[in-house]
C-alpha cells in the first residue's frame, strides 16, 4: 500500500513539474525590468563573489540607489551565482525563477496532503496554483524572486514544522530564517503556525508553546534588526497617511479576490486609486467581506480547516496591508496568499465531492488558466510590449506613460516620446521623473534651455534626484560650463554613489577641461565598481594618452575591444596611436576595423579613409 502510494505521488508531482514547464517555457525572454535595472543590472557587488559575506550584513548592497536598501541577502547571493557563471544572460536568470516556481508548486502539493486533502484534489491544487496567471509576474520579473524564494522556505518551514522526528523544529527553523533572508514579509510564519497547531491538528488541542517560542524569537530579533527601515516606512516617512493606507488596503482586498477568479485586467501596473475615505465604495464592500468572513469564524470549529486558510491569507497579507507601499496593489503580493486561496476551494471541494464529473470541471479550467499564463508570458517579453499592455489597462496611471516615453526615445521616436511624457504630466504634473525625462527629450532636439528648465523643475520636485543631477551636470558640461556641472557631479555622487554612469560622465568632464589626472581617478572608481563597459575603457584610454601613457593607452582600448569587438572608437584611438609609432601595419588593420565598424557621423569616416589611403601608398611604396 506504501509502495502504492508512494507511486502515486511521484506521478502527481511529475505532472505538476511538466505542467510548470509547458506553461512557462515561453517566459526565457532576453529582458531585465524596472527594479532588476538598480538591483541586479547596475549592482556592482552582485559582479564579486567576495561580496557574498557582506549580503548578510548590509542592507545598502542590495541596490546601486541610495534610499533603496532591503535585506534579502539569499537573493543576492541567488543573482552572484547566476552572474559568476552566464553574466547577464537574461534568459539564464528566467530560468532559474522557472526552477525556482516549480519548486514552490512540488512543496505546494506536499503540503495539501500533509494537510488531509486527498491525493486527487492535492494534485489539482498544485497544478491550478502552478499555472494560474497571476503567478505570471514572480516567474517572469526576475526581482520578484524574492517572493517565490520567500514562499519556497516558507512551505518548508511549515511542512518540517508539521512533521515528526528530531531534525523537525532544526530544519523548520533554519527555513523560517531563510524566508526571512529572501523577503522580510516571511517574518508572519509564526502566526500560520500557531493557526496550524490551533486549527488543523487531528484533534483540539492547545498551541505547543514549546515548538512555538523559538520561532517568535527569531521574529523579535528580526524585527529589531529591522527597526530603522521599519520606523521610516511606518513612521518617519511614510508614503501615505494611515487613513489613507488602511482604506486603500481594505479596498484591495475585494480586487485581489477578483483577480483570483476572474483574473482579468492583469497588468504590471493596475488602475488602482488611493481610498481617501471609508466612505468609498471598495471599502464598503471589503469591510463587508471581512466582517462576513469573521462570522463566519464565529460560527465554530465544524469549519476550523476554512478557517485556517482564511487565517493564512490574512496574516501573509498583514505586512502590505499595514505597511503604506509605494505600488497600491500588485500580482506579486499574492503569490503565498494564493496558496491559501486555494486551499479554501480544494477544502469546500472535497466537503462536496460527488461522482466523477468535478474532475472534467478541474481540467478544464486548469487548461484555462494556463493558456491565460502562457498568454501573459508572451506579454513579458519585452518592456516595449509590457508597458504598453499596462497604458491600455491602466491609462490613468503615470509610470506606464513615463516608461514608454522613455523607450520611445532610445527607438528614436521623439514625437511618440513627447506625447507619452506629456500625457503622465496631464496626469501628475509635479511627477519629478516625466520632467527629467521630458529634459532628455528636449536635449536630444537641441532645445537645451527646455532641456535645463526640464531638470531643475525635476530637482524642484525631488532634491537630491541622482538622475536629474547628472542629467544637468552633462549638459552644462557639454556646453562647457564647468564650474556649473562640477558641483552638480558631485551631489550626485554623494546620493547615488555606486552607480558607474556619475563617474564616467564626470571623467569626460575632466577630459574636455584637460585634467587628464582626475579623469583617470574617477573613471578607475568606476571600474572599480565592476562595469565592464567598453565606454569606460575608452575614456579611460583617452585620459592615458594624455598623461603621455602611450602603451597604457594602447591596452585600455584593447581592453575595450575585447568586450565589445565592433566600438568603432576604440579602432581609430588604437590607429593614431599605432600611426604615431609609425607600426603602418597596425595602423591600417585598425582604420579598416573601424570604417567597417562606425555607424556615426560620415565625416569621421572620410578622415579615416584619407588617413588609410595614405598609408596604404606609403606601404605599397615601401
Amino acid at each position: 500500500m506504501t509502495a502504492i502510494m508512494v507511486s502515486r505521488d511521484v506521478r502527481n508531482l511529475l505532472l505538476v513539474a511538466v505542467a510548470v514547464a509547458l506553461t512557462f517555457a515561453n517566459s526565457t525572454h532576453d529582458s531585465f525590468y524596472f527594479d532588476d535595472e538598480h538591483s541586479l543590472v547596475a549592482n556592482p557587488h552582485i559582479r564579486q563573489l567576495a561580496h557574498l559575506p557582506d549580503f548578510f550584513i548590509d542592507p545598502q548592497l542590495f541596490s546601486r540607489n541610495e534610499g533603496s536598501e532591503m535585506y534579502r541577502p539569499l537573493v543576492l547571493v541567488s543573482y552572484a551565482l547566476t552572474y559568476v557563471f552566464f553574466e547577464y544572460q537574461a534568459s539564464a536568470y528566467h530560468l532559474f525563477n522557472i526552477a525556482l516556481h516549480l519548486l514552490v508548486a512540488l512543496a505546494v502539493y506536499r503540503l495539501y496532503v500533509r494537510l488531509g486533502l486527498s491525493g486527487a484534489v492535492a494534485l489539482c491544487g498544485a497544478l491550478l496554483f502552478g499555472v494560474h496567471p497571476l503567478v505570471c509576474e514572480p516567474v517572469n520579473y526576475i526581482s520578484s524572486r524574492s517572493e517565490s524564494l520567500a514562499a519556497l522556505f516558507f512551505l518548508t518551514g511549515l511542512l518540517c514544522y508539521s512533521g515528526r522526528g528530531a531534525w523537525t523544529l532544526p530544519v523548520a527553523l533554519a527555513c523560517y530564517v531563510a524566508a526571512m533572508m529572501s523577503k522580510s514579509s516571511a517574518v508572519t510564519l509564526p502566526a500560520v503556525l500557531l493557526a496550524f497547531d490551533w486549527l488543523m491538528r487531528e484533534r483540539a488541542c492547545p498551541p505547543r508553546w514549546r515548538r512555538l517560542l523559538p520561532f517568535w524569537v527569531l521574529a523579535a530579533v528580526y524585527v529589531w534588526a529591522s527597526r530603522s527601515l521599519l520606523h521610516e516606512a511606518v513612521i518617519g516617512a511614510p508614503v501615505r497617511n494611515w487613513t489613507q493606507q488602511f482604506t486603500t488596503q481594505i479596498k484591495a482586498i475585494v480586487y485581489y479576490a477578483k483577480l483570483f477568479f476572474f483574473p482579468f485586467p492583469l497588468s504590471v501596473e493596475h488602475q488602482f486609486g488611493i481610498a481617501e475615505t471609508g466612505l468609498d465604495l471598495g471599502v464598503v464592500l471589503s469591510a463587508g467581506l471581512v466582517l462576513t468572513l469573521l462570522c463566519m469564524v464565529w460560527v465554530g470549529w465544524r469549519l476550523r480547516p476554512l478557517i485556517f486558510w482564511l487565517g493564512w491569507i490574512g496574516i501573509t497579507l498583514l505586512p502590505t496591508l499595514v505597511i503604506p507601499l509605494n505600488v497600491l496593489v500588485n500580482e506579486r503580493r499574492l503569490y503565498l496568499p494564493l496558496v491559501a486561496l486555494i486551499g479554501v476551494v480544494l477544502w469546500l471541494l472535497q466537503l462536496n465531492l460527488r461522482g466523477g464529473r468535478w474532475r472534467i470541471v478541474a481540467v478544464a479550467l486548469i487548461l484555462i488558466m494556463a493558456g491565460l499564463a502562457g498568454q501573459r508570458n508572451d506579454v513579458w517579453r519585452d518592456k516595449k510590449s509590457l508597458w504598453e499592455d499596462a497604458r491600455e489597462k491602466a491609462p490613468l496611471m503615470v509610470r506606464p506613460h513615463v516608461r514608454l516615453g522613455t523607450i520611445y526615445r532610445v527607438e528614436g521616436n521623439l514625437i511618440a516620446a513627447d506625447k507619452a511624457y506629456s500625457q503622465a504630466l496631464t496626469i501628475d504634473p509635479e511627477h519629478a521623473p516625466a520632467h527629467n525625462n521630458l529634459g532628455n527629450l528636449y536635449r536630444d532636439r537641441g532645445e537645451r534651455t527646455a532641456a535645463v528648465a526640464a531638470y531643475r523643475r525635476a530637482l524642484a520636485l525631488l532634491p537630491g534626484y541622482p538622475d536629474a543631477l547628472v542629467n544637468l551636470a552633462t549638459l552644462y558640461s557639454d556646453e562647457g560650463r564647468f564650474s556649473e556641472a562640477l558641483p552638480l557631479y558631485r551631489q550626485a555622487l554623494a546620493k547615488g554613489g555606486q552607480r558607474v554612469e556619475i563617474y564616467n560622465n564626470l571623467g569626460t568632464a575632466y577630459l574636455k577641461m584637460d585634467q587628464y589626472q582626475q579623469a583617470e581617478t574617477v573613471l578607475r572608481q568606476a571600474l572599480a565598481l565592476g562595469a565592464e563597459q567598453p565606454g569606460l575603457y575608452f575614456n579611460l584610454g583617452g585620459a592615458l594618452e594624455g598623461l603621455g601613457r602611450s602603451t597604457e593607452a594602447a591596452r585600455v582600448y584593447k581592453q575595450a575591444l575585447q568586450i565589445d569587438s565592433t566600438y568603432a572608437k576604440a579602432y581609430y584611438n588604437l590607429a593614431l596611436l599605432y600611426e604615431g609609432e609609425n607600426a603602418r601595419f597596425s595602423s591600417i588593420e585598425a582604420y579598416r576595423n573601424f570604417i567597417h565598424h562606425w555607424r556615426g557621423a560620415p565625416r569621421f569616416r572620410r578622415q579615416a579613409e584619407q588617413r588609410l589611403h595614405i598609408l596604404e601608398k606609403i606601404e605599397g611604396s615601401d
